[in-house]
């Protein structure tokens, strides 16, 4: 059976109104669908997280103790079900603070549809992210005079069904009705999933080593490492802008750049300018701005120069020297 799933924003203690208008949403989809229809909130719980690599360990009981005010207004949302993510970590609304317990749930529960409430604090965030982890689609922000003429649509205006071969994932904005249901014994499933991975830097959390949370990052891309005069533009343009020259381990054993320097797909940046030369490919979080050199426009890209790198760097350089 198909699974639609919302992810539930609480602050000071109350579900947010997004979220709450996401779920009323989730329950027409999966009523429409005979699916059902989760509610998944993340819970700090100082000591109950596992090990990053760990799997979900399962307790499922009728109440859990603390959360009866936001159980019974879910049960009223139409959930069906409730998950509470338990995790050591602080909830923040970043995936370095709550992605590893967020993955565990969609291990877990495999949805077919996941709903995010458009204005909750996690959307902007954890919705791309979400969509890019477990391969769907990232609908457009869905709006509309009431819940009941909510619909989801993909980029090409097909509408989003049960029987689609991948899942997608919306976010949903303001509506003017909430759909309600009498608060039945909904059951709470208490998943006790790991804590932050210490593999991957919070942003904000530490100094910027490696212009994580600041400035400029240029990343070289394995493909130009064999272009020496790409190579020593990027590098004169590192030292023009400031910035930190990054890359592979092949681009240390190059000589490109310094061993200190080694930053992995998996370790998250946040600088406000990143330039990817070549095939770069790194983790981007927060409202960084993109510039691709040697490749097209792409999706999240602010800007590109698909000219050969060498030549567009060199142009770059000249056009900043003059500026």
């Amino acid at each position: 059976m198909a699974a639609v799933l919302v992810h539930i924003d609480v602050e000071g203690g109350q579900v947010h109104a997004s979220s709450l208008v996401a779920l009323a949403a989730g329950r027409l989809v999966a009523s429409s669908w005979g699916a059902t229809l989760y509610a998944v909130l993340i819970v700090n719980e100082p000591g109950d997280g596992g090990s990053p690599d760990s799997t979900a360990h399962v307790i499922t009981t009728a109440r859990l103790p603390g959360i009866e005010g936001v159980q019974n207004v879910l049960a009223h949302g139409g959930a069906d079900k409730v998950v509470v993510a338990m995790t050591d970590t602080a909830i923040e609304p970043l995936w370095g603070a709550v992605g590893p317990a967020w993955q565990g749930v969609l291990d877990h529960l495999r949805p077919r549809l996941v709903l995010f409430g458009a204005d909750a604090p996690s959307a902007l965030e954890l919705g791309p992210r979400t969509a890019a982890r477990i391969g769907a689609r990232l609908l457009h922000r869905a709006r509309g005079t009431g819940i009941d003429d909510v619909e989801l649509r993909d980029r090409d205006g097909g509408y989003v069904r049960a029987s689609d071969g991948g899942a997608a994932v919306a976010m949903i904005g303001t509506a003017q009705a909430i759909v309600s249901s009498e608060p039945d014994d909904i059951d709470v499933v208490v998943l006790m999933l790991p804590g932050k991975d210490d593999r991957i830097e919070l942003v904000g959390a530490a100094a910027a080593e490696l212009a994580h949370t600041s400035g400029v990052v240029i990343a070289l891309g394995d493909d130009v490492l064999g272009d020496a005069p790409a190579v020593a533009a990027a590098q004169q343009l590192a030292v023009l802008l400031g910035a930190r020259l990054v890359g592979s381990p092949a681009a240390v054993r190059s000589g490109a750049i310094d061993p200190t320097s080694v930053v992995e797909r998996t370790t998250a940046l946040a600088p406000e300018l990143c330039i990817l030369i070549g095939n770069a490919l790194v983790d981007l979080a927060g409202m960084t701005s993109v510039i691709r050199v040697g490749a097209t426009n792409g999706k999240g890209v602010d800007g590109a120069l698909p000219a050969p790198v060498a030549t567009s760097l060199t142009q770059l350089i000249a056009a900043l020297e003059a500026a």
